[in-house]
């Protein structure tokens, strides 16, 4: 119980975070936003390096109980990459490829993650042991229904598929997994903008 209870409180942060930076990027003009993502990002990684060294008791707790992958080497990896995934999406695309992009990986994430955590039962992604097939597909559904009130249906669907997709596949950076909160926007980001060359 404590574990699903763990696991919930994580998708909430991953949620509002990526609401609040979907909510900032409509109402705040483009450079503004990315220059407040830097600042938390940057303060985000001198957190990470001096939790390393030292026990701030607040933050500790917090890695320790939300950090899924929370090690001595990258606390507060997950946080980081998010921040690094919605960045590269704004500054690279249009405004409303980022946001749909965005969306993918704020809700289509989550929501993935969450299927697949409390239905272990129904674990059957052949790219990935760790994921399931019907969580990806919720991911995608969900995803999809959001990213429409931001771009046309196919749009939105084609960001949906390839950015889910990518979340569902163990992607390696040399020796490590590549996290899906880089990938999965940038998976989405690409796949709409090359649509649109096309």
């Amino acid at each position: 119980m404590v574990r699903e209870n763990l696991e919930i409180g994580r998708q909430i942060i991953h949620l509002l975070v990526g609401i609040l930076i979907i909510s900032m990027l409509l109402i705040i003009d483009k450079p503004i936003v990315l220059t407040i993502l830097l600042i938390f990002f940057l303060i985000a990684i001198f957190l990470s390096i001096l939790s390393i060294y030292l026990k701030i008791p607040f933050l500790t707790k917090i890695l320790s109980n939300f950090e899924r992958d929370h090690n001595k080497q990258f606390p507060g990896k997950g946080f980081i990459f998010f921040l690094a995934g919605a960045m590269l999406v704004i500054k690279i695309f249009p405004q409303n490829i980022a946001l749909v992009s965005l969306v993918v990986l704020t809700f289509g994430d989550s929501v993935s993650t969450l299927a697949g955590f409390f239905g272990g039962q129904y674990r059957r992604d052949p790219f990935n042991r760790y994921k399931s097939i019907y969580g990806t597909l919720l991911g995608m559904l969900v995803a999809f229904l959001i990213g429409m009130l931001f771009v046309n249906p196919i749009e939105s669907f084609i960001a949906s598929f390839f950015g889910m997709f990518a979340e569902a596949v163990s992607i390696k950076l040399g020796e490590q997994e590549a996290d899906d909160n880089l990938i999965v926007p940038l998976a989405a980001g690409t796949a709409l903008y090359l649509f649109r060359l096309l």
